[in-house]
């Protein structure tokens, strides 16, 4: 009885941790209309995709796009589009000041961002004391802001 219920925790935490941030994912049958039909007329070739949802009316979709790793948020306030870096290819401004002003944090993630045809970088990281930022910089790599 012990065992099944171990087993049991054990797929829960691991199901739970799968998704991205909480997010739900869902079939694209349950993405509203509106949003896989901007997806097909601005990217037609790509097939292979995930939907998950944010909100009620908030949802993400990734794939990959010419070898790089893509997500798109449509969002109520508008859609925000991120192409993830390589950790090989984030400019070094950018880890310095992470190394300098949260040492010991990890990168876990960086992307380019565009949202109302604004592009920065968005660096999330993870502080020694367990906290999980994301730090905004411009294309330069010059730190602008917290975006949480």
């Amino acid at each position: 009885m012990k065992k099944i219920f171990l087993l049991a925790l054990c797929s829960v935490v691991v199901f739970s941790c799968s998704t991205k941030q909480g997010y739900k994912s869902v079939n694209e049958r349950e993405v509203p209309e509106r949003y896989v039909n901007d997806l097909k007329r601005t990217r037609p070739n790509i097939e292979k995709r995930t939907w998950e949802m944010i909100d009620s009316t908030s949802y993400n979709v990734s794939f990959v796009e010419n070898g790089n790793q893509v997500r798109v948020k449509y969002l109520r306030t508008g859609t925000e589009t991120d192409w993830i870096v390589p950790m090989e290819y984030v400019p070094s401004q950018i880890t310095d000041y992470v190394n300098e002003t949260y040492p010991g944090a990890k990168i876990n993630e960086v992307s380019i961002v565009d949202f109302k045809n604004k592009k920065t970088y968005h660096a999330k990281i993870l502080t020694k004391k367990k906290e999980s930022k994301v730090l905004e910089f411009d294309l330069s790599g010059d730190y602008k802001s917290d975006v949480n």
